[in-house]
């Protein structure tokens, strides 16, 4: 077990010559610092490695630095948990009442990415979500709640770029849960970021994006109802671009002719 205090203490004093990185277990890092120590940059770098450190939450640590262990604890729970709307966050499963039963033909659709991504969430296979979770927005690129996913999971891969960018996606689709966002701790380290303080003090809305009321009398884009035969032709699409067979301009002709039939 890696313990941040620890790492944070030891980029702060001893990070020019890598030594949080190789308490960590990353010796390549380690060596870099070392190789260019001379420069102090490494020493600059040390210093945001340690505050980062220092704000992150122990469960986004261990997520990082200790997922082998996060993985045993996991599996090591009791069986009877659910997953809540936001991936990785268990609770105890309410007993099913037989009158709130959702009739099967009433119970909405997901397209089989979205449901590999959900598992492989669950399963610290962030690598895997995320992939799954990008084809899953080849279907249909207005779900609020991957977009949402996908922000918790750059943010665990400290990508702030890419994070903001399905937050903001998010907030544009429907996602007004702001608390959560706040409090979300995959998204501990994007909350760390000079970005999002811009972003959050924008209204939760991207540098030189339109202010809600500019766009508030445009009608809502029609909410299309995915048969499993036109979700089985796009996820085609959406494979043949993944292999380079087809472009984006090409994938996007041909999925508006499938959505247009």
């Amino acid at each position: 077990m890696k313990n941040k205090t620890t790492a944070a203490i030891l980029a702060l004093f001893f990070g020019g010559f890598g030594v949080h990185r190789f308490y960590l277990g990353q010796p390549g890092k380690g060596f870099l610092y070392l190789i260019f120590i001379w420069t102090f940059i490494p020493s600059i770098i040390a210093m945001i490695d340690g505050i980062v450190f220092l704000t992150q939450s122990e469960e986004a640590f261990n997520l990082k630095y200790n997922r082998d262990y996060v993985m045993r604890q996991t599996y090591q729970q009791p069986p009877q948990i659910v997953i809540n709307n936001h991936v990785g966050q268990p609770q105890s499963a309410p007993a099913p009442r037989q009158e709130e039963a959702v009739p099967e033909n009433k119970v909405p659709k997901k397209d089989p990415f979205q449901l590999s991504a959900d598992k492989a969430y669950e399963e610290y296979d962030f690598e895997g979500a995320i992939r799954d979770y990008r084809r899953s927005l080849n279907v249909d690129p207005r779900q609020a709640d991957v977009h949402f996913k996908l922000a918790c999971l750059y943010s665990i891969h400290e990508n702030t770029d890419t994070a903001l960018f399905h937050l903001n996606k998010a907030i544009e689709n429907g996602y007004y849960d702001f608390d959560e966002m706040d409090r979300h701790d995959h998204l501990s380290f994007l909350r760390s970021t000079p970005q999002f303080f811009a972003f959050k003090s924008n209204s939760y809305r991207l540098p030189g994006e339109p202010a809600p009321e500019a766009t508030a009398t445009v009608p809502p884009e029609e909410t299309l109802e995915l048969s499993d035969d036109l979700i089985t032709r796009i996820e085609r699409l959406a494979q043949l671009k993944e292999d380079g067979i087809l472009s984006e301009d090409a994938f996007k002709r041909e999925k508006a002719k499938i959505l247009r039939s």
